[in-house]
């Protein structure tokens, strides 16, 4: 297969830097098969402000929505509002790590817009949605996606 990306449009150089870090060490622990998604250290890649992005939920939260998620009819469990949650931590380096994909490369391709590639493996690959949520929470507006 051919490699899939995102473009994104980069309004701060700092935040790049801190998801191209982030990126090539996921990468790392991704080709030596040794990515833990509950490390601490995968936190120290992101500042505070991209981490309020994530849904950080307490104990009670989680058992709430396992509760509606189970009394939710299937048909309606992707579009009931009170299901809906922005992506906990844990649960996007979990993607990362059972991705069928192999990490390509994050970088700048001009002043004002990264690239973010990464080849699947097979189709179905697990989705891209992490990748997604990667770059939209450091702030960056995706501009254009092969996935």
């Amino acid at each position: 297969m051919e490699n899939c990306f995102f473009e994104f449009e980069i309004n701060n150089e700092d935040k790049f830097k801190k998801l191209q870090e982030f990126y090539y060490a996921i990468k790392l622990s991704k080709d030596e098969e040794r990515i833990i998604p509950n490390d601490s250290k995968w936190i120290d890649y992101f500042d505070e402000d991209t981490l309020m992005k994530f849904w950080w939920p307490s104990s009670e939260e989680v058992e709430e929505y396992g509760r509606l998620w189970t009394e939710t009819p299937v048909e309606e469990r992707f579009t009931c509002e009170a299901l809906q949650h922005p992506w906990d931590f844990e649960s996007m380096i979990d993607a990362f790590a059972n991705g069928e994909y192999h990490f390509i490369s994050c970088e700048m391709i001009s002043k004002r817009k990264g690239r973010i590639e990464y080849n699947p493996w097979c189709w179905p690959y697990g989705g891209a949605d992490s990748f997604r949520a990667l770059i939209e929470y450091h702030g960056f507006k995706i501009l254009r996606e092969n996935i």
